[in-house]
């Protein structure tokens, strides 16, 4: 009877495991098989596939050449001054003479006012007014006279007039300067930020001159 007994008891071991194996055993996942529908493949001739746009990996640039810029212009007296500032800095500079076309720039500016405290003291109420791009000229032609801007493109000049007005700031004057003396610029090579900031601080002494980056040679 024992025999019997466990006998029977195997058998419905094994029938219960066979009509629950989908719970017991992990399931194969299903994979939805996508229609191949024939008709709808079409050959593409060479002209198509010439035309059909190719997918590019986007490359990594680096630079690995000198960052360069040109500071100017200057007349030959102004030239020699910035030579020298620019030698107290430690930084080496290159001269190049540039035609008069090159050299147009439009100032804006306020004429030199009495002494250096009524500038200084007029920059102060230009700033509470809401203009930070401004310093008070240093050079002896223009001593204390007010520097908002220096442009190539005498539209840009006009506009930064008007929007200074529109500020209430009064007796402002615009100036083409340019001649037919030599002009020439200050060819500078791998400035580091630090060297950058001390030459902006050079403006008021050079209030026409600007600095820009350009391509090395």
């Amino acid at each position: 009877m024992k025999r019997i007994f466990w006998l029977l008891v195997v058998i419905n071991l094994v029938l219960l495991a066979y009509f629950n194996a989908a719970i017991l055993l992990p399931s194969k996942p299903a994979i939805k098989l996508t229609e191949i529908t024939p008709e709808k493949i079409k050959i593409l001739t060479q002209p198509e596939i010439d035309a059909l746009p190719l997918k590019t990996t986007p490359l990594n640039f680096e630079t690995h050449g000198e960052n360069c810029y040109e500071w100017g212009t200057f007349s030959d007296t102004n030239l020699n001054n910035a030579q020298s500032m620019l030698a107290n800095l430690n930084i080496q500079a290159t001269a190049k003479t540039i035609n008069s076309k090159q050299s147009i720039r439009f100032w804006v500016y306020r004429a030199p006012l009495k002494n250096t405290a009524e500038a200084q003291k007029k920059a102060a109420e230009y700033k509470s007014l809401g203009v930070r791009d401004l310093f008070v000229v240093q050079e002896e032609k223009w001593k204390n006279a007010i520097s908002f801007g220096v442009f190539e493109d005498e539209q840009l000049a006009t506009k930064l007039m008007q929007e200074l007005r529109t500020k209430g700031i009064k007796n402002i004057e615009k100036s083409l300067r340019s001649n037919d003396q030599e002009q020439h610029i200050l060819v500078l090579s791998t400035l580091s930020e630090n060297q950058i900031s001390e030459i902006n601080q050079l403006k008021p002494n050079f209030p026409t001159a600007e600095l820009k980056q350009t391509r090395c040679n």
